[in-house]
């Protein structure tokens, strides 16, 4: 591109709020789209952050919050609605909210001269960044990082609550992914729920979790400062720890986790299963422990930092993925023996064997025997660990990802300079 042009884009992101990230610790999930500074600023819009207050807080209604989130990175929240006194009239005062934002990001798209939007769904940020894209002509990007066919079948519910019919959200998400010029998935799995949409392999690129996640999951856990003491702190000291790393929802499937626990009862294994996340079944999960008699050996550690899950995943024995993205990656670099059921993405990286125990989908006896099986042998458990590290180092090494990212972005500034030299 010219020297004179600057490489600026604008990105729809509605997965967290500004708070949500700083107080986790988890900005890099945002500052990793300038791909290493290959872009020189980025706007990451969460175009509805206030509907997380509550609803008596006069902090749902108003103006958007722009902030500084680093030198090359703005944040922006919108609200759901624009005048606290049309709180009454929730959709108009939304639709007037949702207006001032778009004026906000077309003023900004205008004065930076941003050639590319990124929306991260293909649902609300897809359609509103469809919408800002037709209106200033911008590459348009889509990130997909979970397959919706598979969620549906799992929940039998539509992802958007305010679409009823699953056949209506279907013909919405394939209508806005067959317009993007690029889809970046996150796995392979992701990517055929794409390709299943119509889009175009050539317009698909598999950009794994890995560029997103802090670097200092890569260090090796020998270079970690240890988490006993953080688990001593939770009444954890001679146990051996059960790990599951997820949101506390129905569609995770972590209450497995519990039921796993109880298949383990009279094993004398001395266990202790550790919930790292919170959510809407928390409390529906403390019942479970207690029906299957089983609460003296659940721990709920609610949400934690990176800093936090740096030390004390290499601390667990094993860790259970029912259901998980970042979260897998993340325990695979802890060189954790890790037992998956064979959905979702997760045989791209557990090979059952050779970096873990890969179970039929829903099988938590089966699950359960794994567990024993690594608990009763210490070098395979340390094998399938330390193998699962090396697979995951080779397929979430940031500059692998962010190359392909780089290659797949250039051909529309190449674009661009070539309709400036005309």
């Amino acid at each position: 591109m010219t020297t004179e042009q600057k490489r600026n884009m604008l990105v729809l992101d509605t997965a967290y709020t500004y708070d949500f990230l700083t107080k986790r610790k988890l900005t890099r999930i945002v500052t990793c789209k300038d791909v290493d500074g290959y872009f020189d600023h980025v706007w990451t819009v969460h175009a509805v952050a206030s509907l997380f207050y509550s609803a008596s807080s006069g902090l749902r209604f108003g103006r958007p919050v722009v902030r500084k989130l680093s030198d090359g990175h703005t944040h922006i929240e919108g609200k759901i609605g624009r005048f606290e006194k049309l709180r009454w009239f929730p959709f108009l005062n939304f639709l007037f909210a949702q207006i001032d934002l778009i004026c906000l990001l077309l003023n900004i798209i205008k004065k930076n001269h941003i050639a590319i939007l990124r929306a991260e769904d293909f649902l609300f940020n897809g359609i509103l960044g469809l919408i800002i894209t037709r209106f200033k002509r911008l590459h348009f990007v889509i990130g997909v990082w979970a397959s919706a066919e598979k969620i549906r079948k799992n929940t039998n519910k539509t992802l958007s609550p305010r679409l009823k019919y699953m056949w209506l959200e279907k013909m919405i998400e394939g209508f806005i992914l067959r317009r993007a010029d690029l889809v970046f998935c996150g796995t392979e799995f992701y990517r055929s729920f794409a390709l299943n949409h119509g889009v175009l392999r050539e317009n698909t690129v598999v950009s794994r979790f890995g560029a997103s996640i802090e670097a200092s999951h890569f260090l090796a856990p020998s270079q970690r400062e240890s988490g006993y003491s953080e688990l001593a702190k939770l009444g954890v000291t001679d146990e051996n720890v059960i790990m599951l790393i997820s949101r506390l929802e129905k569609l995770k499937r972590v209450d497995h986790l519990i039921k796993v626990l109880s298949c383990l009862k009279g094993k004398d294994l001395k266990v202790k299963a550790m919930f790292v996340g919170d959510g809407s079944m928390r409390e529906e999960l403390i019942a479970l422990s207690k029906e299957l008699g089983v609460a003296d050996q659940v721990v709920f550690c609610g949400n934690r930092d990176q800093d936090w899950l740096l030390r004390v995943i290499p601390c667990a024995a094993v860790i259970l993925s029912p259901s998980t993205g970042r979260a897998l990656t993340e325990a695979a670099l802890g060189a954790v023996p890790i037992v998956a059921y064979d959905t979702d993405w997760q045989n791209e990286i557990i090979e059952h064997g050779i970096t873990g125990e890969l179970i039929p989908d829903l099988n938590y006896s089966a699950m359960a025997e794994s567990v024993e099986k690594i608990l009763k042998n210490d070098s395979y458990a340390g094998m399938i660990g330390s193998n699962v590290r090396e697979r995951a180092l080779t397929m979430m090494e940031p500059q692998n990802i962010n190359a392909r990212v780089i290659k797949a972005y250039e051909k529309f500034f190449t674009l661009i300079d070539t309709k400036s030299l005309k």
